[in-house]
């Protein structure tokens, strides 16, 4: 499925024609730092919780799974899911993971995957654990469903995203993108698809056996929605 609104990037500016046909200018501003690293640190815990043995004791994971709002139609024209957006590598690294991660689900494709569980760890730990290997202007994800969401982006692509983590800080923030749909041939879909099928049997993921496309968010506006507490 692709966008039927058409744009175009030049360097950091996307420029799109929207329902009023006019043309729009957006500059994509980068993740911030803070984000960035809040989701890098909540990954590896994950990641180090499961080396404990209690991957059956994860329940949530509300730094992965942001809150998606698309334009629909109606007397209620927001949609709201919640959609798997995570970071991505940096170009120079981003066939490095993909192959790493293939080549260890291949090693242990035919192992009780339990077994395989510290190896796979370890692997992921390996992209999650640096900041340094993410791309501070894009985030992606995988479809599953293809209900509503698809749906509108593909009438309207803007769309925003909300993060909420754990207490006690609370970590929130919202962005307000720009999504374009990702096929299979996509290098970014191939890294989704591997970093999602490494964990693929273990406790806290349903089981999947389609994702028809991908996505990619460029990020136009950035609210830090993290709570503080008032003086007055």
């Amino acid at each position: 499925m692709t966008s039927e609104i058409k744009f175009h990037q030049i360097e950091n500016v996307i420029y799109c024609k929207l329902e009023d046909n006019l043309e729009y200018k957006f500059k994509i501003n980068p993740l911030p730092e803070k984000f960035i690293e809040w989701q890098s640190k909540s990954r590896v815990e994950m990641l180090k919780f499961l080396e404990s043995g209690k991957d059956n004791m994860i329940k949530v994971q509300p730094a992965h799974l942001p809150v998606l709002a698309t334009k629909s139609d109606g007397p209620f024209p927001i949609n709201l899911t919640t959609k798997g957006m995570g970071l991505l590598p940096k170009k120079e690294y981003l066939e490095k993971f993909t192959n790493l991660f293939r080549s260890t689900i291949e090693k242990y494709i035919s192992k009780p995957w339990r077994e395989s569980l510290i190896e796979r760890m370890k692997v992921a730990v390996q992209f999650y654990e640096s900041v340094d290997h993410f791309d501070n202007q894009l985030l992606g994800g995988l479809e599953i469903f293809e209900g509503k969401t698809p749906q509108n982006l593909k009438q309207y692509p803007l769309a925003s995203l909300l993060y909420t983590g754990e207490a006690p800080k609370f970590p929130s923030y919202q962005f307000n993108g720009l999504i374009e749909f990702i096929d299979k041939k996509n290098p970014y879909y191939e890294f989704l698809l591997a970093a999602r099928e490494l964990f693929a049997f273990d406790a806290f993921h349903i089981k999947q056996y389609k994702y028809p496309f991908g996505y990619l968010f460029y990020t136009i506006e950035i609210k830090n929605k993290t709570p503080f507490s008032r003086k007055r």
